[in-house]
């Protein structure tokens, strides 16, 4: 499929039925993964506060300061 980009919105919108997406870009190929977010959680997680959101902003963050220091 080849779409102008902006007719991105639309397209995607239709396509992801989650809320909530992943984005990861590499070597110039963007992916998006949908995401399920599970309702109750269960086991160690149960009453914590640290959530799937938070974990990809961490690795997000330390993936920056590793390539910072890399690049420096």
């Amino acid at each position: 499929m080849v779409l102008n980009k902006n007719t991105l919105h639309e397209t995607l919108f239709r396509m992801i039925p989650t809320e909530k997406v992943r984005l990861q870009e590499s070597d110039g190929v963007i992916r998006l993964t949908p995401l399920c977010e599970v309702s109750t959680l269960r086991g160690i997680a149960k009453g914590s506060k640290f959530t799937t959101e938070k974990l990809f902003t961490d690795r997000r963050e330390e993936k920056m300061l590793e390539n910072r220091d890399i690049n420096e």
